[in-house]
């Protein structure tokens, strides 16, 4: 008898917990369908219904799903309402409140499609559309509302990016482009123009977020959607460059080369250097060769003929490309370091030719130092973080006595 009463007992206090829960989502529902509600409202319903989203007797109920994700929808328009009257809101906490609404919204529907069974417990198939039939009660209205702030993901994403919440911004754009990517609503459908370029800001913010491998992908499917902009390739370039794989360095290149060509000279120097690092010195040059026979005149490309030809060869066969170059722009870094790296050479062999010493060799040495200076000044001028221009000018200022500039450049950062 004793037992039994513990039994009882159980199955009484089993029975409350189950009411209270209830009770809240029956509480929740009151507090939501006042007259003038207020973001805080929002908040007292759902701390109302947040312990039922995790008892046994309600969490796996379709019923507290969509009710959740009904409020947290709601709660973001009461967001956006207040924006509209100039009230200051909380951008990040409204971000938030239409991600959680769309992570309840997974659960309301995945728990309201009850598959309709015939009297051996067989699946029903619709003869229409040849798949399960299936019975739901809560997923016309949870679908409605996230059908209603579809693009309310893109702008979300766009204003947590903004605020710096790259993992917020991440995913709602992830929820946007998830949810253009459904079949059984056409409302969903958006241009592949439009996800192209969701899928390029969520790459930047994988990447912002350190998420190097995620972003390549994201890059990568903006690309194939269509998102045609340089930058598509650029980060992907930084990023692939910084995982170290090279082979998809150079594949990549090549795609940015052919779609853009010479705008940017990185694209066709990724390519060279890998000819130049499997000594396919040929190759390297047949690929400036064509680029140059339509623009004869660009500066990049001489340079980068000169670099394979002093590869190649060495670099009194290269110089006349890269004179070339700062000839046609004389603000061309890398150019004006090999104009002048090729004096500087020529000074350090005829030092070590020479059977000159003292004044002598200075007389003989120093004035091709000061052919030199220029151009390799003004390089480090343009682009003072070469280290080795910085490491031919201490040389140069400290054979020709040139204490101050010498000291400038040492206390350099």
């Amino acid at each position: 008898m004793k037992r039994i009463t513990i039994i009882f007992v159980a199955v009484l206090a089993m029975a409350f917990t189950a009411n209270a829960q209830n009770s809240n989502v029956d509480e929740a529902k009151k507090v939501i369908s006042g007259l003038s509600l207020t973001v805080d409202s929002y908040n007292k319903a759902f701390n109302k219904l947040k312990p039922a989203l995790t008892n046994d007797e309600t969490r796996n109920k379709a019923e507290t799903w969509a009710l959740a994700n009904r409020i947290k929808i709601e709660q973001y328009d009461k967001y956006m309402d207040n924006r509209r009257v100039g009230k200051k809101i909380d951008v990040k906490a409204m971000g938030h409140t239409l991600l959680d609404a769309y992570d309840y919204s997974l659960i309301a529907l995945k728990l309201d499609t009850i598959h309709v069974l015939d009297n051996k417990g067989q699946p029903v198939i619709d003869k229409k559309t040849k798949r399960p039939k299936v019975r739901t009660k809560y997923s016309k209205e949870v679908v409605n509302r996230l059908v209603d702030h579809h693009d309310s993901y893109r702008m979300a994403g766009s204003e947590l990016y903004n605020i710096k919440d790259w993992e917020g911004a991440y995913q709602a754009w992830d929820d946007y482009c998830l949810l253009a990517a459904r079949t059984d609503d056409p409302r969903w459908v958006k241009p592949d123009s439009v996800l192209a370029e969701v899928r390029y800001y969520q790459g930047i913010a994988a990447w912002q977020k350190g998420d190097t491998i995620d972003a390549v992908r994201l890059f990568s499917m903006a690309r194939h959607l269509g998102d045609d902009r340089k930058e598509a390739y650029d980060y992907a370039l930084v990023c692939l460059s910084d995982l170290g794989n090279e082979a998809e360095v150079v594949k990549l290149a090549w795609e940015a080369f052919v779609k853009f060509g010479t705008r940017d000279p990185q694209y066709i120097r990724i390519l060279i250097n890998d000819f130049i690092n499997r000594e396919d010195y040929s190759g390297a040059n047949d690929l400036i060769d064509d680029a140059l026979e339509a623009s004869p005149d660009d500066d990049e490309l001489l340079n980068l003929k000169g670099l394979v030809v002093e590869s190649k060869e060495d670099i009194y066969e290269a110089f006349p490309y890269y004179q070339r170059c700062i000839e046609l722009n004389d603000s061309n870094a890398s150019g004006l370091f090999n104009v002048g790296r090729f004096f500087y050479n020529k000074a350090m062999e005829t030092r070590q030719n020479s059977h000159l010493y003292g004044k002598k060799l200075a007389d003989l040495v120093n004035p091709i130092y000061r052919e030199a200076l220029p151009y390799l000044e003004k390089s480090y001028a343009i682009n003072p973080r070469n280290e080795e221009v910085k490491n031919a000018l201490r040389d140069i200022y400290y054979k020709l006595g040139e204490a101050e500039k010498l000291q400038a450049i040492e206390s350099a950062p």
